[in-house]
Formats: structure tokens, C-alpha cells, sequence
């Protein structure tokens, strides 16, 4: 059937609902003669008989024009299912989406609130979340193998790129719960100047070795950097074991480690940490565009 037009297959199954030639061809908005010529050709092209005319001009459809209407109006259906979804994709109302995200970034609420409500706005589109550092992401998205990123910002960002902060939240100390300092409700940045300090990896996590600097920068001192760990849960690890303290965004309190305590800066207004939506310059997916559009749309209101 795949070399038959898709409109023979509306005219057979026209004329097999009419069992007419004239009624079945004024229905498709075509002369009997044409409807009979494209009867003819469908039933050469096959080699059976479809129908046969009947007094009166009246038509008997045949077992094998029984068989083959079935079909027909399979392919239809199809056909129209088809030009739906091809509809509703070109509307971004379906499709795939591979979402990046920071630990941070779920911690924060900001995946369940925003992603969760656009789900549930655009049921048909299949949304895909997967964990990973900023410089991961930024990597996956130029290589299409994610759609958009939770990340941290950059100052500038790769040419295939764009990204716009959707996110703001404090920084906070995280310290050994017996540590001195854990006594204190809030902490000036110059009580932190003789500590030793945790941060992730330069390489693995761009961005956030920074957040030791901006509030270390308050107090006029250079971090003392003693461990550089491969993320942020690794990082509270280590405050955990009492190898240190570190400076994270405010909520990874959520995270619940043992013998971690979490205290916030004494300063009028504390260093922030922000989520960027990064994603592809490009971009052509309608469902990606429509996710985007929402994280502006976001943006905009806050």
C-alpha cells in the first residue's frame, strides 16, 4: 500500500460508506467520472475487484474490498494521528526534554516547583532530569546530549551557549557540629580568617570554589583551602569528619549529614548563589523553546 496516494484510500472508503458512485463523488467534491477512473486505476494497481456496479448505479463492495476498507480506513487513522502529532510538535505541545541539574538546584525546590508545574501544563511532553555539575552540563548541552542545564552562571559562556539566572539564594557556613563557632548563631566573616577550608574541585564544579572568596573577601583574607572535593555532598563529607568548614548556598541544610551544623553570616547583605538556565543558542525544539520561554517568563517576575 505504500505506493497508493493517500486520498485513493478516502475515495475507496467514500464510496464503500455511499455504495453509490454519484453521492460517493459529490461527498469528495469530484465528478463520477474521475471518482471511477481512481477506482479503476486502485483495483488494476492491486489486481482485484473492489466493487462492482449494481443497477441503478449502486455499488457492491467485494470479500476483498470488505478487507482492503478495513485497512484503508486504518491508514486514515493514521494518517491523521500522524498530522496531529506533526501539529501539536510544531506547537511545542509534545516532544523530549533532557534536563541538567545541580544537587543545589534540586535542594533548593527550584526542580520540583517549576519543572513539576510545567509537566503538569504540558502533560505530552516527556521530561528526562538527570544530576550533574555545571561543567558536565555545559559539555552535554553543546553536544546535544542535554536540552537544558540548572547551573552555575558564567561571566561568559561558551559561543553555542546562552544562560540567564532564574535563581538566587544566601550563602551559609557549614561547619563540624562541635565546632567552636557552632555555638553562635550568626558569624562574621572575620571569625572564619584562621579556618581550614573545604571546596569542590576547580575542574569539576565551576563556579563554586568562588563562594569561599565572596564571603572571605568581606573579612580582607585569603581562604586557607585545605581539601578540594569531587562535589558538594562530598564536600559536607568532609565538614562531616571535621577536616574543616566550607561556604554552600543555603539549601543544602536539606541535606541532613550528621555533625554538620549550619550557620548563617552575620552581614547586612549576605554573597548569593545563583542558578543560570543554560541552554543551546540554536535551539529549534519547539518544547524546548516553550520551556525556555517559561524560565524567562520566571525571570521576569521575580
Amino acid at each position: 500500500m505504500a505506493d497508493i496516494e493517500l486520498r485513493v484510500f478516502r475515495y475507496f472508503v467514500v464510496l464503500a460508506e455511499e455504495r453509490h458512485f454519484a453521492r460517493a463523488a459529490e461527498r469528495l467534491g469530484i465528478s463520477p467520472s474521475t471518482l471511477t477512473h481512481q477506482i479503476q486505476g486502485l483495483e488494476a494497481r492491486l489486481g482485484v475487484t473492489l466493487c462492482r456496479r449494481k443497477p441503478n448505479t449502486r455499488v457492491e463492495v467485494t470479500d476483498a474490498g470488505v478487507r482492503f476498507l478495513d485497512q484503508a480506513r486504518q491508514v486514515l487513522r493514521q494518517a491523521e494521528e500522524a498530522q496531529r502529532v506533526a501539529r501539536q510538535a510544531a506547537r511545542g505541545e509534545i516532544g523530549r526534554i533532557e534536563i541538567g541539574h545541580m544537587m543545589s538546584a534540586s535542594f533548593a525546590g527550584y526542580i520540583q516547583e517549576f519543572v513539576g508545574a510545567f509537566r503538569r501544563a504540558n502533560p505530552a511532553i516527556e521530561i528526562v532530569l538527570r544530576r550533574q555539575e555545571t561543567l558536565g552540563q555545559l559539555n552535554a548541552i553543546v553536544e546535544g546530549k542535554l536540552d537544558i542545564g540548572f547551573t552555575r552562571p558564567m561571566r561568559q559562556y561558551p559561543p553555542e551557549l546562552r544562560g540567564f539566572i532564574v535563581y538566587e539564594q544566601p550563602l551559609i557556613v557549614a561547619l563540624p557540629g562541635d565546632h567552636r563557632l557552632a555555638q553562635r548563631k550568626r558569624i562574621r566573616p572575620a571569625a572564619l580568617r584562621d579556618e581550614k577550608f573545604i571546596t569542590a574541585s576547580l575542574e569539576l564544579d565551576i563556579g563554586f570554589p568562588v563562594y569561599t572568596e565572596l564571603v572571605t573577601v568581606l573579612a580582607g583574607f585569603k581562604p586557607n583551602v585545605t581539601v578540594r572535593a569531587p562535589d558538594i555532598s562530598s564536600v559536607l563529607t568532609y565538614v562531616s569528619a571535621g577536616y574543616g568548614i566550607s561556604v554552600v548556598p543555603q539549601c543544602m541544610r536539606r541535606l541532613g549529614l550528621p555533625n554538620v551544623a549550619y550557620r548563617e553570616l552575620d552581614v547586612a547583605s549576605p554573597p548569593l548563589s545563583p542558578i543560570a538556565c543554560v541552554y543551546r543558542r540554536t535551539e529549534s525544539a519547539p518544547a524546548v523553546q516553550a520551556f525556555i520561554q517559561v524560565m524567562h517568563d520566571r525571570k521576569l517576575r521575580d
